[in-house]
């Protein structure tokens, strides 16, 4: 009897930065924003130039009441987005950071 050659195992390749965002999705629809938080940051290390996950890394840790730590994440989008030349983006971080600044809630930047 001959024996069939070993078949490695073929795992779809993932984005690890979409990953992270989609266990990101999950815990804050399970209302668990320590596990949001912590896969924004895992995001944010991987893909340290997207302005928008910076962005909501700012807001998940704003609801977790860590504000000087959501600051410093809404002012490294707000530098991704002037470097971007993205203007009306940049208002509305500035906006967030102060809101963040003023313990106001989030919404009042929109």
């Amino acid at each position: 009897m001959r024996r069939r050659p070993a078949r490695k195992l073929q795992s779809p390749t993932v984005d690890p930065v979409a990953g992270a965002v989609a266990r990101a999705n999950n815990a804050r629809r399970k209302g668990d924003r320590r596990a949001e938080a912590n896969a924004l940051r895992q995001a944010c290390l991987i893909d340290e130039y997207d302005a928008a996950l910076w962005t909501r890394l700012g807001d998940a840790l704003f609801r977790l009441s860590k504000h000087e730590e959501a600051v410093q994440a809404l002012r490294h989008a707000l530098w991704l987005r002037e470097r971007n030349n993205d203007e009306r983006r940049a208002r509305v971080t500035r906006k967030m950071i102060d809101c963040v600044s003023q313990g106001m809630p989030l919404t009042a930047a929109a």
